[in-house]
């Protein structure tokens, strides 16, 4: 089996004002891989977490912040970060610019449903709505654990 998509192609997600375009679906290839393309404005990121799967980002443009195990990883366009199961990590672009990058989940489909779950289906993945006040943040606690995450202390 093969897959190919066009630019901007598949399944496309807003969570929390980034774009999340799945590639590479976990129900394709016997939840292997979940390998999606996201776009994270400046100044957005995502909490202090573990997860209970590999997790990969390889930056195309922009920058991405990644503190894992206490390091703090400053990735650049071409750099590539890969992150072990129970390693506690956060994201976080610094800008100016937006994040564009590749990453990949092994196994995946607990990252598909999270964001099934809390994300909302976005037409245009270059221009995701932007959230107009703060999230749910016992939801999403709670999805996230359903999901195999720990955003706890």
């Amino acid at each position: 089996m093969t897959t190919h998509l066009p630019p901007n192609g598949g399944r496309a997600f807003s969570h929390l004002g980034t774009s999340i375009v799945f590639k590479h679906e976990p129900a394709e290839n016997g939840d292997a891989l979940f390998m999606f393309e996201m776009r994270m404005p400046a100044g957005n990121g995502v909490p202090p977490h573990s997860e209970r799967n590999h997790e990969a980002f390889y930056i195309l443009e922009g920058r991405l912040e990644v503190e894992a195990d206490g390091n703090l990883h400053a990735l650049q366009a071409g750099e590539f970060l890969a992150i072990e199961p129970g390693v506690r990590h956060s994201l976080r672009n610094p800008g100016p610019d937006w994040v564009h990058a590749l990453t990949w989940v092994s196994p995946g489909s607990q990252h598909v449903r999270f964001f099934e779950t809390l994300g909302e289906p976005l037409d245009d993945p270059l221009n995701p709505p932007q959230p107009s006040g703060p999230p749910d943040v016992d939801e999403l606690v709670r999805v996230a654990a359903d999901c195999g995450m720990d955003f706890g202390a």
